[in-house]
């Protein structure tokens, strides 16, 4: 597995991962309108692109294919995390999370902010996080679950 720095020529290949992850491993937790509603962010492509060019955005790959992505601001909101859902359980995630935390710490920074998924909830729990509490957003007029979850360093 390699790990680098994404680039705005991921983009295209990030966003269905994206899509697709989703649809096919986050369905167990969330309705298809839920789904549909959550997926459809993926249709901003500038805000993407800011994602990529703003936040240290990283990507794994097999064979140039990309197979996950992470990304954190400067501020450490771990704002994205998806693993392709033919590369589940591989440790994508986990090597993801890693760079992550280690670029939080290099950058001094005293914690970890994110938004988990239902689905990604036990992930994060396993790596330290701690939920704050549950919340509902709203994505297209549709509420959905997740957890403001923290991490200290």
């Amino acid at each position: 597995m390699k790990i680098r720095k994404a680039n705005q020529n991921d983009l295209d290949e990030i966003l269905n991962l994206f899509t697709d992850t989703i649809s096919e491993v986050n369905n167990r937790d969330y309705s298809p309108s839920q789904i549909k509603a959550w997926s459809s962010s993926s249709k901003d492509t500038d805000r993407w692109l800011l994602k990529i060019r703003e936040q240290y955005f990283l990507v794994t790959e097999e064979e140039d294919c990309i197979t996950g992505f992470a990304s954190i601001t400067n501020e450490g909101y771990l704002d994205t995390m998806f693993v392709h859902k033919n590369h589940q359980r591989k440790g994508i995630a986990k090597t993801l999370i890693t760079a992550l935390i280690d670029y939080a710490k290099e950058n001094q920074l005293k914690e970890i902010i994110t938004d988990g998924s239902i689905t990604a909830r036990p992930f994060f729990e396993k790596h330290g996080f701690k939920v704050i509490k549950k919340q509902m957003v709203n994505r297209k007029g549709i509420e959905i679950a997740n957890y403001k979850m923290k991490k200290l360093l």
